[in-house]
């Protein structure tokens, strides 16, 4: 095999799960990423990429071959780093998975600051739901994930440090009674709602198709001992507010996915308590070895404020998620011991 580029393509395909996926996101025309994984599979006498099926996943030999393929390229990639950072210049590509809500509330200040001090630092966003970013930054999809840890908590071969605490928030119309009706509020905190007061009403938030509720919200209402199936769903935080201002229920986001939606004519009210909102954390794989570039990423993502109407993480609380993160010195995350 006398192209890397080859490796790379087969890698994208899979990871896209199509030709034209791949293709896009590597800005190459879809003949050439055929032809790509053509060779490849010529090379190493045999079929990787099961073409049977929608979307394209890997053969057993291409399941087999695929971390491989992952680890040259990040070999590759460290060495090119570490040149670089010898000669004082960091280069490097990171990924990170998120929500859509951490994307656009969070990670612009972020970027915007990694991108002053190292400019040719590439870092790429992709979103996911819960579920889907733990078992990415497991299966070496992205460098880096910040998400909710409702889902199980990632396994001692992650690194996961708590970021924040969001709590959730119902939307609904100005007229709506849980608006005009002040009585709901639970007596500890009088601007919020008592979580009860939904089982009155029908509910719209998040959920993937087929599924009953997502993870988040989903850790939300057993928290509020609740058991309340939705009368809408959808995998859009613009759609559920705009499903509440039609007037099929009440809406249910997360804090910050609320924040950068267009609420604009709605009422915004949070729901319970900050103990029973949702935790984010920052994750890492512990078993590949970490780059310059990861390393500058992670650090900043620790360093930078929560957006506002966040609970920041406390010491104890980060400690118990991931590596202790000392207040003064967020870098030396970047050789953690396990918990």
């Amino acid at each position: 095999m006398e192209q890397t580029d080859w490796l790379e393509t087969f890698v994208a395909v899979i990871d896209h799960g199509s030709f034209s996926g791949a293709a896009r996101a590597l800005h190459r025309a879809q003949s050439r990423v055929s032809t790509h994984v053509a060779a490849l599979e010529r090379a190493l006498g045999g079929t990787l990429v099961d073409r049977s099926h929608r979307p394209i996943g890997p053969t057993e030999l291409g399941t087999a071959f695929l971390p491989h393929a992952r680890a040259v390229l990040e070999a590759l990639e460290r060495g090119v780093e570490a040149v670089e950072e010898h000669s004082g210049t960091l280069r490097g590509r990171v990924v990170i998975g998120c929500h859509p809500s951490v994307s656009a509330g969070f990670l612009p200040g972020v970027i915007a600051a990694v991108h002053a001090e190292h400019p040719l630092v590439r870092i790429e966003l992709t979103e996911h739901t819960t579920p889907d970013l733990v078992s990415g930054i497991g299966a070496g999809r992205f460098h880096i994930a910040i998400h909710s840890l409702a889902a199980d908590p990632p396994s001692e071969d992650l690194q996961s440090v708590h970021l924040w605490t969001e709590r959730f928030v119902a939307i609904v119309p100005p007229d709506h009674p849980l608006v005009t009706d002040p009585s709901p509020r639970p007596p500890t905190a009088p601007q919020a709602l008592a979580p009860q007061v939904l089982t009155e009403h029908p509910l719209v938030a998040i959920a993937q198709p087929g599924a009953e509720v997502d993870p988040d919200t989903g850790s939300a209402l057993s928290a509020w001992g609740l058991e309340i199936p939705l009368a809408w769903r959808t995998e859009q935080p613009q759609t559920v507010v705009n499903l509440a201002r039609a007037g099929l229920g009440v809406g249910v986001l997360n804090a910050l996915a609320a924040r950068i939606c267009d609420t604009e004519g709605m009422a915004v009210i949070p729901v319970g308590t900050i103990e029973e909102g949702r935790l984010v954390a920052a994750t890492r794989d512990r078993r590949t070895v970490s780059s310059p570039s990861v390393d500058v990423v992670f650090r900043a993502i620790l360093a930078a404020e929560p957006p506002p109407g966040m609970r920041p993480a406390r010491h104890g609380e980060r400690a118990r998620h991931g590596a202790p993160c000392p207040p003064s010195d967020p870098g030396s995350l970047t050789t953690p011991a396990r918990p």
